[in-house]
């Protein structure tokens, strides 16, 4: 079976493709989705991943490394924003004549014919993404998903589905998701991040009113009402708008009586065009959650499905990878594990955690993720852990960028430290010493948050496995 591929280029009878960086989120859910449709996959990493492997069990190529090689046999070429452009992959496929184009542009091409909701924002919009796959499976509407994490609904961040209807997360961080032009389209919130691309916010919420500005006239925008300018921005778009919201009176969606119990759920009132429509009950803890389910319930309710039955499709939801997931529990020990990279995120996993166990000892492990956002939002990660009684904080990841001459998360303790004096605030270079004295240290932890976007995660998981192997 091949597929036909028509978007920006006239990309007909595509039966081969190589994807350079295979292993990233949303590249490995593209590769999924064309492996799918019986198009021959080959692609190119620098490390073995989770993602990696299970690309190679579906009887994908994957070659560890890049070389000029690679490209043989392949009729498209397509790569993500941290590949440049002298990768000798992308040089051999010009130099062969092969079009190469950014996975932005091969989704956009998975999109054409399609119904398409597109879930953007700064924050949340993996986890607003899964939370609304659930109940439109639920409702029977049979979505394919592409999500930017792994949702463990699904095991995987990509499905398949039998309808027309695609759900999709929509990256601002190159700014790329300006390609997905008609779609429905969910705004979670807008915040300044990724300014090492896009200089200031002010630059940002053009860059999202320009997003908004494609979207679909016949579909709806739901948008968060609690950021400041957002409403405003809203007017973009071209069709009808809905709001949500836990501050702002006037939104469409607005949630109140939030509170978590006692078996860690967390609740709230759900209100709809000003009237009572039920209680929601999540796994999830933390206003930000509170929020990012009231988008999924906006848009599934905009598309026709009963907020009754939204709601209750919730209530099952059990999340994401790395979103506030729980790796361990005990009488008198929790160990999580969260995603939360940016300052925003940070403090509202905080708060997340102290809304469940308000009189823990809160310990946060974390490790900064590259060095041109530590550097740029400085200040703000400074004052980002207030509510934790101990931060530890492990050397910068710094993925796509290089080191910064003179810059390290060092200089991030120290700040912190200038902040709050009397707050524990450790640093350790090496992650396995960071590891091995968190272990060294458990008897006198109650609630351990693993927090970052880079490997920092595997702290949180071999701790829970060791405990889980003392358990029995």
């Amino acid at each position: 079976m091949r597929v036909v591929i028509r978007y920006m280029y006239d990309l007909a009878d595509i039966s081969c493709v190589h994807m350079i960086g295979i292993g990233g989120i949303g590249m490995s859910a593209l590769a999924h989705a064309l492996h799918d449709r019986g198009v021959r996959v080959t692609g190119s990493d620098v490390i073995e991943s989770d993602q990696v492997q299970r690309l190679r069990a579906l009887g994908i190529t994957v070659h560890l490394g890049h070389n000029a090689a690679n490209v043989d046999g392949a009729q498209l070429v397509t790569h993500t924003s941290a590949i440049r452009r002298d990768n000798c992959e992308w040089e051999a496929a010009a130099q062969l004549g092969i079009p190469v184009i950014h996975r932005s542009e091969l989704l956009a091409a998975f999109l054409q014919g399609k119904r398409a909701v597109a879930v953007a924002g700064t924050h949340g919009k993996t986890t607003t993404t899964a939370m609304l796959t659930t109940i439109l499976i639920d409702a029977g509407m049979d979505p394919t998903v592409f999500l930017g994490g792994i949702s463990l609904d699904l095991g995987d961040n990509y499905r398949l589905g039998g309808s027309d209807l695609v759900v999709f997360e929509a990256d601002e961080s190159d700014a790329s998701f300006r390609r997905y032009r008609n779609c429905w389209q969910i705004v979670t919130n807008v915040d300044q991040d990724h300014l090492d691309k896009h200089a200031n916010l002010d630059n940002i919420k053009q860059m999202f009113a320009e997003f908004m500005s494609t979207g679909n006239p016949e579909g709806f925008l739901v948008y968060g009402s609690d950021i400041e300018g957002l409403s405003d921005m809203a007017q973009c778009f071209p069709g009808p708008t809905r709001s949500f919201g836990i501050d702002d009176p006037n939104a469409y969606y607005r949630a109140d009586e939030i509170r978590c119990t006692e078996d860690f759920r967390c609740l709230a009132q759900i209100h709809v065009g000003g009237r009572r429509a039920g209680t929601l009950s999540l796994q999830q803890p933390g206003h930000h959650n509170i929020c990012n389910a009231l988008a999924a319930v906006g848009m599934a309710h905009s598309m026709g499905v009963a907020v009754e039955e939204a709601v209750q499709s919730l209530e099952r939801f059990t999340g994401t990878e790395r979103r506030f997931q729980l790796l361990y529990h005990r009488d008198g020990l929790r160990i999580y594990d969260d995603y939360a990279h940016h300052p925003t995120e940070v403090k509202a996993a905080l708060r997340g955690a102290r809304d469940l166990l308000p009189n823990a000892r809160l310990t946060v492990v974390f490790q900064p993720h590259l060095p041109s956002r530590t550097r740029l939002l400085l200040d703000d990660f400074a004052t980002a852990f207030g509510l934790a009684d101990t931060v530890i904080i492990n050397s910068i990841y710094a993925a796509r960028e290089e080191p910064i001459p003179g810059f390290s998360a060092e200089t991030l303790v120290e700040r912190i430290r200038s902040v709050d004096a009397d707050k524990p605030v450790l640093y350790f270079e090496n992650q396995d010493e960071l590891l091995e004295h968190v272990w060294a240290n458990l008897a006198d932890q109650e609630l351990v948050m693993v927090m970052g976007a880079g490997d920092i995660y595997r702290v949180g998981h071999t701790i829970a496995n060791r405990l889980a192997q003392e358990d029995g």
